[in-house]
């Protein structure tokens, strides 16, 4: 979507998806607190990046990616005793970069929307878990 007004409609209808599995999930035997905390860090950064493009054309795949990176690191963070997030640590940091080096490639944002998305998607993610679990 070249334009961000095409993007007003599908953000609005993925947040209000958001929103709804959010509320219905919670409470779930099967969820643990770890998991609520990020479906709910996952869920700002989506509602975040909605209400950012109605005034900007953030990146929604920089958000995204940066915030799958934020909860590696702080999980590592979180579980030192364990060696088992080095991997996926060097492939999310593999994938930001080949992810934010397309979007600048097809023309689909300029930098500063790129920076924004990886911001914002690393420091909610990242954020959430550092100071809630």
């Amino acid at each position: 979507m070249n334009d961000r007004k095409d993007r007003y409609m599908p953000f609005v209808f993925i947040s209000l998806f958001y929103l709804v599995v959010s509320f219905m999930i919670k409470g779930q035997e099967w969820m643990t607190p770890a998991m609520h905390i990020t479906f709910l860090a996952i869920t700002t950064v989506v509602i975040a990046t909605n209400g950012i493009t109605f005034k900007w054309k953030i990146s929604a795949h920089a958000a995204g990616i940066a915030g799958w990176l934020g909860f590696i690191v702080a999980y590592k963070h979180a579980f030192q005793a364990t060696n088992t997030l080095f991997w996926p640590l060097i492939v999310a940091v593999a994938l930001t970069g080949l992810i934010s080096w397309a979007r600048l490639y097809l023309n689909a944002h300029k930098p500063a929307e790129i920076l924004g998305g990886l911001i914002l998607g690393f420091t909610i993610s990242y954020g959430s878990i550092a100071l809630f679990l």
